[in-house]
This record gives C-alpha cells, sequence and structure tokens, in this order.
C-alpha cells in the first residue's frame, strides 16, 4: 500500500491514474513467488501472468479478486501480514 502512495508521488498528482498498469509485480516479488506459481495458484493460462504484470491485459473482476485472494492466502502461510484488495492491485480501478 505504501507502493500506492509512492507510485501517486511520483506521477505528481493524486487525482490522476499513476503510471502503473497494475501491483501485480511489486506484491509476487515482496511475497517471493514465481510468475509461474501465480499463474498455477489462480489457475490462469501460462504465460498469461506476464502479459497481466506489463498491462498488456486487464483480467476480468472475478479475476483480479481472486487475484488478490491467493496473494493473501500465500501472505498468511508465509506469516506475513498483508491483506489486499483488487484497489490495492489494480489502483487505476480505484480512481475510476
Amino acid at each position: 500500500m505504501e507502493y500506492i502512495s509512492w507510485v501517486m508521488r511520483m506521477n505528481g498528482s493524486s487525482g490522476k491514474k499513476p503510471r502503473v498498469h497494475n501491483n501485480l509485480k511489486y506484491y509476487r516479488e515482496k511475497l517471493g513467488v514465481t510468475q509461474q506459481e501465480m499463474e498455477w495458484r489462480c489457475d490462469v493460462e501460462r504465460n498469461q501472468w506476464s502479459r497481466y504484470e506489463a498491462g498488456e491485459r486487464e483480467p476480468k473482476i472475478a479475476l483480479a479478486h481472486r487475484f488478490a485472494k491467493v496473494y493473501n492466502d500465500i501472505a498468511r502461510r508465509k506469516g506475513i501480514d498483508l491483506q489486499l484488495t483488487i484497489n490495492d492491485l489494480y489502483p487505476s480501478r480505484a480512481q475510476n
């Protein structure tokens, strides 16, 4: 969540969309998980995760909610205090 604030400061305005399409990579790396593991855990097609991270594709709302749930499950299993929502993963949706 501190990352979103940082991105908005980089953008120069809290009223505009941040430069990033999503925070999937940030949280995935923070939790120490590979793209392949996220594809498996989220049940998405092979090589789709990199497209989601790059902003080339945007998942439907239900799938984005699944991403947040998977991140939270991984964090809980690793003993990391993290509770994400779709708005944490896709700040551009939170500002629309």
